[in-house]
């Protein structure tokens, strides 16, 4: 019987049961495809990471959700690179800033840890970010989001992020964004449709009066109805408030912004975007986030 160290931990957040949790499996090498899958799916969290080794770059992530693996998942990441932090690997044996390359399907991403005695900050590499407006009939989307059409604030395009396939729409208030319970199997067919796996609703409202935006995020296609704190969605999430403009590039091309996503779920999550726009005009995002460990044990596999 294989023993397989594991931990359960809030990202996004610096206090227990806030954020979004992953499962995260320190040392994944020899394991299966399928026992991974297995284990995710015992987790029974919106993601569990798998951290094996690399040939390309200092480690490789991979992400399931119970149901199967993605190309990426940020709050995840996140969660990782803290339990290597607090376990002191990869030379985090020292309070420093810590830089790593790490394999992802979607690309290897660069990653950096700021560890000292009282704090443990992750910095993420958002994905390439290919934003494009969307050509939708806003009453089919209002429909498969079970909202009013006239809740979708149309001085906004709604737009897909192409590299994930992640749609982003805005509603006009917090209001709508709070009373928004969309029906899954109807979403899930939109989603299948239109080749959408992520929906983003957002808002300039805010819970908090020195944050930029709030959002829910749904993905019936990787089977889960709302994930409370989604760190793959808020590179695009950031560029769309840029060339939308909702919020302004200083005059070195950066901008960060600070976002909210998890209250309406009673798992109040934050995250910084800091994003640049490049001098070929597209844009990069990196992510800044924390997290606490929940649970920390072994699984037992057959």
């Amino acid at each position: 019987m294989k023993r397989i160290r594991i931990k359960h931990v809030d990202a996004f957040t610096d206090r227990t049961f806030g954020g979004n949790p992953a499962g995260v499996v320190p040392s994944a090498d020899g394991l299966r495809n399928d026992e991974m899958q297995s284990i995710a799916n015992e987790m029974n969290l919106s993601e569990t990471a798998f951290i094996l080794p690399s040939e390309k770059a200092d480690f490789r992530l991979r992400w399931f959700t119970p149901r199967k693996e993605i190309q990426f998942c940020g709050h995840a990441t996140i969660a990782s690179l803290h339990v290597l932090a607090e376990e002191k690997q990869f030379g985090m044996n020292r309070d420093g800033k810590f830089s790593f390359g790490v394999e992802t399907m979607v690309g290897t991403l660069n990653v950096e840890v700021e560890k000292n005695e009282s704090s443990i900050n992750v910095i993420l590499e958002s994905p390439p970010i290919d934003l494009e407006k969307e050509t939708t009939n806003n009453r089919g989307l209002a429909d498969a989001l079970n909202i009013e059409e006239s809740e979708i604030e149309s001085s906004y395009p709604i737009m897909r992020e192409k590299t994930l396939d992640y749609l982003y729409v805005a509603l006009k208030n917090l209001e709508a964004l709070k009373g928004l319970s969309y029906d899954y199997e109807k979403l899930r067919r939109y989603g299948d449709k239109y080749s959408i796996k992520g929906f983003t609703v957002l808002t300039t409202e805010t819970f908090e009066s020195g944050s930029d935006v709030h959002s829910r995020f749904f993905t019936p296609y990787y089977g889960l109805r709302e994930d409370p704190t989604t760190g793959s969605s808020h590179g695009p999430l950031a560029v769309y408030l840029v060339v939308n403009g909702m919020t302004k590039l200083d005059q070195n091309n950066e901008v960060e912004i600070k976002a909210e996503q998890g209250d309406i779920m009673g798992r109040p999550g934050r995250m910084v975007v800091r994003m640049t726009r490049m001098k070929n005009g597209r844009y990069s995002a990196r992510i800044v986030g924390r997290a606490v460990t929940v649970l920390d044990g072994w699984l037992l596999l057959p």
